[in-house]
């Protein structure tokens, strides 16, 4: 399991920030209405529907990054209510939010019990955005390298997407008929857009070394799987960074994601 608290997460929220404003984008108008914005992490997405007039609860299981989030907001003074706690069991009667919002977040949690709580959170009236990416482009591709070595280390399938109650293939966040039955089950009817976000870095070193030293996901490989066998994955990261380069004189990337927005039937 992932802490999300270990490492330097603001590293690559900060890449993810532009992708937070097309979540707000996508449930406006906010002003005034009260907004949960789930697995928060650093709070890019808390903070747009703040300075935008909404009433926003920013919510993560990582104290560490609440901290991070809550420092950013003084600084804009903005007013937000922080708190954390699971995403699978949110602490909020039925009906609180007029939006709920995720950016890449319900992606990590188990896929009948979050969408359940979004739903039940939710107002009748209320609206949602969650993004998560596509099995398409170089993020599934570094994704699927370190399945094979957290694989390769424990003799098991481990370290990928949650899987079904029934044990069958792991949930795909990214497929639009999977995400419309999913959240059909739980009184909610969604649309799915498909975007893409470039990620731009100095160098594949340098984009490597940011990952491999300061991700909380590629650190929690490293405590799976040890130091050796982290060091070679490490290394086919960076010959993957090199193959998916889109600039020879720099680091840059492409990679589909999807924005699923929906709302009480």
């Amino acid at each position: 399991m992932t802490d999300w608290g270990q490492g330097s997460y603001e590293l690559t929220a900060s890449q993810l920030a532009p992708i937070a404003d097309r979540v707000i984008d996508a449930v406006e108008p906010v002003n005034g209405l009260r907004l949960l914005d789930v697995a928060c992490g650093t709070g890019n997405a808390a903070l747009v529907a703040a300075r935008r007039g909404a009433a926003v609860v920013g919510l993560d299981a990582a104290p560490r990054l609440l901290a991070v989030a809550d420092a950013r907001a003084r600084q804009e003074g903005l007013e937000l209510d922080w708190i954390e706690a699971d995403m699978a069991e949110l602490p909020f009667p039925e009906g609180s939010f007029d939006v709920v919002t995720s950016v890449f977040g319900t992606i990590f949690g188990e896929p009948d019990r979050v969408a359940g709580e979004i739903a039940r959170v939710l107002s009748p009236s209320g609206r949602m955005a969650i993004t998560s990416w596509t099995r398409e482009g170089p993020m599934e591709r570094f994704g699927e390298l370190a399945r094979r070595h957290v694989e390769a280390a424990l003799g098991e399938t481990d370290g990928g997407p949650p899987a079904d109650d029934d044990g069958d293939d792991p949930f795909d966040w990214g497929d639009p008929d999977r995400l419309r039955e999913l959240f059909a089950e739980h009184g909610l009817s969604v649309h799915c857009e498909k975007h893409r976000i470039t990620f731009s870095t100095a160098s594949p070193e340098a984009q490597n070394d940011e990952w491999f030293d300061h991700h909380p996901m590629w650190l929690a490989t490293k405590g799976l799987i040890g130091e050796e066998a982290y060091a070679g994955l490490r290394s086919e990261s960076l010959a993957l960074l090199h193959e998916v380069n889109e600039d020879a004189s720099a680091m840059r990337f492409t990679s589909s994601w999807l924005m699923t927005t929906g709302s009480p039937v």
